[in-house]
């Protein structure tokens, strides 16, 4: 997953407040295209909204896709809410929990995750198996 360039967040912000407009149709243009660079990204609204416990800044992507371990120094699979689609994707390939078939259905999402079009279907999806075969260790 790329960061989100500069020119796009400004474009976010500026819809973000759009937001609180009197104009249905002005919210309604501007929650879609919010969306639309949102998904470009792979993120959705809970991304943006204050989640429950703030999360550690990082100074790019790419050092969310090398997160592996925990701050204590010891590996292992990244918590669900620090996990993005990109880590879940290459932790269930290589797990030995998660069927043959199981893997070729996650193998379905490999081109959204690529690309940043991951729909809230395909977060809960990795989520859920991600859960239960990486963070757990069942077998599905």
């Amino acid at each position: 997953m790329e960061q989100m360039t500069a020119h796009d967040y400004e474009r976010l912000l500026k819809l973000v407040a759009l937001l609180g407009s009197d104009r249905d149709g002005e919210i309604l243009n501007a929650v879609a295209a919010a969306s639309r660079i949102l998904n470009s990204y792979g993120l959705d609204w809970s991304d943006i909204v204050l989640p429950r416990k703030l999360l550690p800044v990082r100074a790019s992507a790419a050092d969310d896709l090398a997160d592996t371990g925990d701050e204590d120094g010891t590996s292992g699979p990244p918590p669900l809410d620090r996990a993005t689609p990109a880590v879940m994707f290459r932790l269930l390939m290589a797990s030995t929990n998660v069927s043959a078939d199981a893997k070729r259905d996650i193998r379905r999402h490999a081109e959204a995750i690529r690309e940043g079009r991951v729909t809230p279907a395909i977060r809960g999806e990795l989520q859920t198996m991600y859960t239960y075969a990486v963070l757990r260790g069942r077998p599905i």
